[in-house]
């Protein structure tokens, strides 16, 4: 199993959660639409095949699946997120 990966990020950044040179999978911070709502991107490519979507979810949800992960909030504000994915 894959250590886990610590991630920060602002709004608009992105790191890669997993994949290869032709393809993988990004999250993006969204930021947040409203006072209990956060919103995270996820972004995949496959060759010449890519596709987004956004999640928007409650502050409370502190766990949700992505890139046939998991990932984990430690926290979340208008400006950052802190989670960390694992494999």
């Amino acid at each position: 199993m894959a250590a886990p990966q610590d991630i920060t990020l602002k709004v608009g950044e992105e790191a890669k959660l997993r994949g290869a040179f032709a393809g993988g999978w990004w999250i993006v911070y969204s930021g947040m639409p409203n006072k209990d709502t956060y919103s995270v991107a996820i972004r995949w490519t496959s060759g010449n095949n890519a596709a987004s979507h956004n999640l928007f979810l409650p502050t409370g949800q502190s766990e949700f699946a992505a890139a046939k992960g998991k990932v984990r909030v430690y926290s979340v504000s208008s400006h950052e997120i802190r989670l960390r994915f694992t494999k």
